[in-house]
């Protein structure tokens, strides 16, 4: 692979579509926390609703009729239109009305009835609580000097004032229990009441019902009266106005001569009609004679175009002298040839000609003169008529005039007339049915005792709490999703870091090892191990990604210190050995250098003593714990150690291990804190990221990622350690193992039943990378 493939990486991964399996993992990732909040929530609704105080319903119905006001004619007062609503809505709301609530406490005397009572001293307490504590804040706040009197409002409320407020939070309580529910598409309501004594519940909404249809009843009566009260008051104004406006209509018929001024109308309007037509009609007849005369005028002496008009062609005379004069010409030109021009009988046929000639002219003549007659005629006739039509329109003006005025008159009296009669007829229904008493609400069924209390609806609180519980836990997961911004799988590795990813290294705890001098190496001590199966798993992917040639140098780094950098470097450098390559490892963490305490080595010379030229290449080679393994340390740690790693010897030392060894591996400081690794990048073949699962946050990896690709190093890609391949983000690794081991290093297949049914292998190997 060429190393300059590390620069195209891009800087930004944006994040793939999620899929479904995405969401379930959440789901199962936080299946524990999910099932604590939808405990708590279910038990918490379940212990506060058997903790209730049962509360019962009591229902009347009732059926209110959309009525028309009968004090005066429907149309002229109020138009109600079927499909609109507002006049139930208006009876809705004042069912629940102040007033009526009131009537009802008074009726049935609920300041004094203790099941009352009870309840809505509970709602003092409460709203009195409330008082004192928005006091008490209003004290410790700037603005509290005004407000320091009115810590107890109470105390400064005279008897009175304090009755009216008791009152109005009674009505406040009453109003609260009080439900309105209308029945769809029907003209019924039922009207509930809540309370925790079932046969107060049923008086009060019986009440409710007697209350609401008394007060309708009041107010049809009082409007009745007031109604009756006023068309009395103006009967006697209607009755003298209708006399005024009939007499002054009388006055002016007789004095414009006016008999049935509808009739004259109609006569008038007739002739303007008629006139009309005729006018239209002789100006067509004038127009075309008109035209026909200057067309003849035009044509002057030409006679063939004379004789070409219509009138002179459809002429039968002139037809016939036509045909004669043709038959003759025809035989005079037939003839003459035979006996001569001068022959006596050629001679009386051109006299013929001729005397037809004259005749012909003479006809055309007279039709000529007779159109000429026909249009002057015409002419007359449209003056005559438009004369007429003229005189016409100025008697129908003179009408109108006279019309506007009578029409006025009669308007009014007709006006007047119709209200008198409307107001003379309200005032006998008014008296008539002042003392009925009719209404259009009527109470269609009674409340009754209730029997079961409707709150605490046991079975739907606890539903509600189930689904509450499900959704706030199903948030709080995904949540918690959403903070968690680290590298988990590797698809989060493809998709924010945008390089290879060259496997995972399961969890195994070295600590549980402590038979064995080094329990770090479990590529050594375990090698049928899942972690050790999953270190040869990232020998072959790293040599795979030089598919031309071989890496000799290998860079292992991470961004964080404690990602298992160090590690990860021992146990690739024993699985590159095993492979049987020649393989060298360099510790060139200066800053703190681990090798040598895993492997047990002496540190007193390594890679910091080599590159000052303290001591050779041959004297701080150590043997590693396998063969074809070999080891160089840190030495001692110097003060700069970005300045020694920066020198040139490192590169020269790194080129004279390339020749004796196949592999040389390289345990580097973290990339972001310290630029060693940086420097070091440039020197090598490739750079191998380790980072911890589900530890480090993605801004701090991304940052390594690009100081190494600004260095225009070549990372092979990325290995995500410390990770449980028992969860379910590693669950098709954890499967792919599982077959792996035992398939090829169980013994049989009862013992690999046995093996099922023991603790997962994975956990016994587990520790802290």
């Amino acid at each position: 692979m060429d190393q300059s493939l590390g620069k195209d990486y891009p800087q930004e991964i944006l994040p793939e579509e999620n899929h479904l399996r995405d969401y379930w993992q959440v789901i199962m990732k936080y299946r524990w926390t999910m099932l604590t909040i939808f405990i708590i929530i279910v038990m918490t609704v379940a212990v506060n609703t058997f903790k209730m105080t049962p509360i019962y319903k009591a229902t009347a119905k009732i059926q209110i009729e959309k009525q028309n006001p009968k004090i005066l004619s429907i149309e002229e007062v109020v138009s109600f239109n079927d499909r609109d609503d507002s006049y139930y809505q208006t009876q809705y709301k004042i069912l629940e009305s102040r007033p009526l609530a009131k009537a009802v406490i008074n009726e049935l005397d609920l300041k004094h009835h203790w099941g009352f009572i009870d309840n809505e001293k509970k709602r003092v307490f409460t709203v009195k609580i409330k008082g004192y504590l928005n006091n008490l804040f209003n004290f410790f706040s700037p603005s509290s000097k005004p407000l320091i009197a009115q810590t107890n409002p109470s105390l400064s409320l005279s008897l009175e004032e304090r009755k009216k407020r008791r009152e109005s939070l009674l009505i406040d309580f009453f109003l609260d229990n009080v439900q309105i529910e209308p029945v769809r598409k029907t003209e019924l309501v039922n009207i509930n009441f809540l309370s925790k004594d079932p046969d107060l519940a049923r008086k009060i909404a019986n009440t409710i019902a007697e209350q609401y249809i008394q007060r309708n009843l009041n107010l049809k009566h009082e409007a009745a009266l007031e109604a009756n009260n006023w068309l009395n008051h103006h009967i006697g104004e209607l009755k003298k106005k209708l006399e005024t406006s009939e007499e002054a209509l009388h006055t002016y018929k007789e004095r414009n001569k006016i008999v049935s001024l509808e009739e004259k109308q109609n006569i008038i309007v007739q002739k303007l009609s008629d006139l009309s037509s005729a006018v239209t009609e002789a100006k067509k007849k004038s127009i075309g004679l008109e035209t026909l005369y200057k067309q003849i005028k035009g044509f002057n002496s030409n006679k063939e175009a004379i004789e070409s008009l219509p009138a002179v062609i459809n002429n039968s005379l002139i037809q016939g002298l036509k045909i004669e004069y043709i038959s003759l010409v025809g035989a005079y030109n037939s003839e003459s040839k035979k006996y001569g021009p001068k022959h006596l009988h050629i001679v009386k046929i051109a006299s013929r000609i001729k005397t037809l000639e004259k005749r012909i002219a003479s006809e055309v003549k007279k039709i000529i003169n007779s159109i000429k007659i026909d249009y002057e005629v015409a002419l007359a006739q449209e003056k005559v008529l438009l004369q007429a039509l003229e005189e016409q329109k100025k008697e129908a003006l003179e009408l109108n005039k006279k019309a506007i005025k009578y029409n006025v008159l009669k308007r009014d009296t007709e006006s007047n007339k119709q209200m008198f009669e409307v107001v003379l007829t309200r005032h006998k229904e008014t008296d008539l049915t002042r003392g009925l008493k009719t209404t259009n609400v009527r109470i269609i069924e009674r409340a009754e005792v209730p029997k079961n209390p409707v709150k605490p609806n046991i079975k739907s609180n606890l539903i509600q709490a189930a689904l509450a519980g499900l959704f706030i836990g199903v948030i709080f997961a995904f949540f918690l999703e959403y903070l968690d911004n680290t590298i988990k799988t590797p698809e989060d590795a493809k998709r924010y870091l945008g390089i290879p990813f060259l496997g995972p290294v399961p969890h195994f705890n070295s600590s549980k090892q402590k038979e064995v001098s080094s329990p770090e190496l479990i590529t050594l001590h375990k090698p049928k191990s899942h972690t050790s199966e999953a270190y040869k798993g990232l020998r072959t992917n790293i040599l795979f990604s030089f598919p031309d040639n071989k890496p000799k140098t290998i860079l292992v780094t991470s961004s964080n210190p404690m990602e298992g950098k160090t590690i990860t470097s021992v146990n690739l450098a024993v699985t590159m050995a095993q492979s049987g390559a020649k393989v060298v490892l360099i510790d060139c963490d200066m800053r703190k250098p681990r090798l040598h305490h895993i492997l047990k080595l002496p540190n007193d010379k390594g890679v910091s003593s080599l590159i000052i030229g303290q001591n050779s290449l041959k004297e701080v080679l150590q043997e590693g714990p396998i063969q074809n393994l070999s080891v160089i340390p840190c030495g001692h740690r110097p003060p700069n150690p970005s300045e020694l790693l920066a020198s040139p010897n490192l590169k020269k030392i790194l080129d004279e291990l390339k020749i004796h060894y196949d592999l040389i591996l390289i345990d580097s400081p973290p990339v972001v804190p310290i630029t060693d690794s940086v420097i070091i990048s440039r020197l090598v073949d490739g750079v191998i990221l380790v980072l911890q699962g589900g530890a480090t946050s993605r801004d701090v990896i991304i940052r390594g990622r690009d100081l190494l690709l600004n260095a225009n190093a070549h990372i092979i890609g990325t290995i995500i350690n410390n990770i449980d391949l028992t969860k379910r983000s590693y669950y098709h690794y954890y499967q792919y193992y599982q077959y792996y081991y035992y398939q090829y290093y169980g013994d049989n297949k009862e013992s690999s039943k046995k093996r099922r049914k023991k603790k997962d292998p994975i956990i016994s190997d587990t520790s802290d990378t």
